[in-house]
C-alpha cells in the first residue's frame, strides 16, 4: 500500500462512517461495493464542503482568520495527513447521514416531486417493504398458503431478498389457513417464506 493509497483511505473515512450510518437507518437492497464507494465519496466531499462553510461563516460572523481546509490544496501531498480536518469532517458526516436518513424514510423527496407533478414514484423500495411501512400497518393477517397457516400479529421488522420474504411479528395467534381454527399463540414468531406462497392483509381492529 502506497502513501498516497493510505491518505485517501484515511480522507475517505468521514464518508464511509455516513454511508455505514445511512445504511442501518433506511430500507434498502444490498449494495454493491461500488455503490457503496460511491455514497463514501459523495458523502465525504459534502461533509468537507460542510465544514468549509462553518469555517467561512465563524470567520464572517467572528472577523477571525482560521485557515481554509488544507485538505483541497494538499490532496497529493502523502505527507500531510490533515486529521483534525478528518475528526471534525466525520463528526458532521454522521448529522448529514441522520439527516439525509430522514429525508429519505419521509420521503421528502418523492413528495416535493409529487407535489411540482415531475414524477409520482412513491421511492426506492418495492411494494412489499412500502406496504409493510405504512404507517397504518400494524396488525397484519400472514398466509402461508403452502404449509396451511395463517398468522395474525402486529409487525416488528421486516426484510427480504430475491425469492425470501423475512418477517417478525409480535402478539401472534396462529390459524389453519383453510378451516380459520385457531391451533396456537405465541408472543413472537420469526417467519422466512417463499414469496410466491404468501399472502399479507391488514387487520381491521375492532374497537371495544
Amino acid at each position: 500500500m502506497t502513501e498516497l493509497t493510505l491518505k485517501l483511505i484515511i480522507i475517505l473515512i468521514p464518508g464511509a462512517i455516513a454511508t455505514i450510518v445511512f445504511g442501518k437507518l433506511i430500507l434498502h437492497k444490498e449494495w454493491s461495493n461500488f455503490r457503496f464507494t460511491l455514497y463514501s465519496v459523495l458523502f465525504g466531499i459534502f461533509s468537507y464542503l460542510i465544514l468549509q462553510i462553518i469555517i467561512e461563516s465563524i470567520n464572517l460572523a467572528l472577523k477571525c482568520s482560521i485557515p481554509d481546509l488544507s485538505i483541497w490544496k494538499t490532496l497529493t501531498n502523502t505527507k500531510l495527513i490533515p486529521y483534525k480536518e478528518v475528526l471534525y469532517s466525520s463528526i458532521i458526516s454522521i448529522i448529514l447521514a441522520f439527516i439525509v436518513s430522514l429525508m429519505e424514510n419521509k420521503k421528502w423527496i418523492y413528495r416535493f416531486a409529487k407535489t411540482l407533478k415531475v414524477s409520482n414514484k412513491y421511492g426506492g423500495e418495492n411494494l412489499f417493504s412500502r406496504f409493510l411501512n405504512e404507517s397504518d400497518t400494524e396488525y397484519i393477517y400472514l398466509r402461508d398458503i403452502k404449509n396451511n397457516l395463517t398468522y395474525h400479529g402486529w409487525v416488528k421488522s421486516f426484510s427480504e431478498n430475491a425469492t425470501l420474504s423475512e418477517i417478525k411479528l409480535a402478539e401472534v395467534s396462529v390459524y389453519s389457513y383453510e378451516e380459520s381454527e385457531s391451533l396456537y399463540e405465541v408472543d413472537e414468531i420469526y417467519l422466512s417464506l417463499d414469496k410466491a406462497n404468501i399472502i399479507i392483509e391488514k387487520a381491521k381492529i375492532v374497537e371495544p
